[in-house]
């Protein structure tokens, strides 16, 4: 086996690393307050447009809302005529009964 002789360690960092170190710790310091600004001037901006606009809804948004809400009522009434329908069936076997339970809203 071979032995290396290394030179003997004095307890001292290497002056250039402490250098390099030195600037890599300022550096990443620099770069966290710089994104800490960028994250408070964005959430400021932000609280800015919700105060602006407060809690209105877009009055599109509520068109929209209410044709899908007549799409549906409209699709489950056809539904239930459907239902209607198949349940009168003159071919339906006499000993059996349908028993259909509309439910109706509260």
């Amino acid at each position: 086996m071979q032995h290396r002789n290394f030179p003997p360690s004095t307890g001292r960092p290497v002056p250039g690393n402490s250098i390099l170190l030195y600037c890599f710790g300022l550096a990443l310091a620099l770069s966290l307050l710089f994104n800490g600004f960028l994250l408070y001037e964005q959430r400021d901006k932000r609280s800015g447009y919700e105060y602006e606009s407060g809690n209105s809804v877009n009055p599109v948004d509520i068109l929209v809302w209410q044709e899908q809400l007549s799409d549906c009522k409209r699709a489950n009434e056809q539904k239930d005529s459907l239902i209607n329908r198949l349940a009168k069936l003159p071919n339906a076997p006499p000993d059996k009964k349908i028993a259909i339970q509309r439910i109706m809203p509260k």
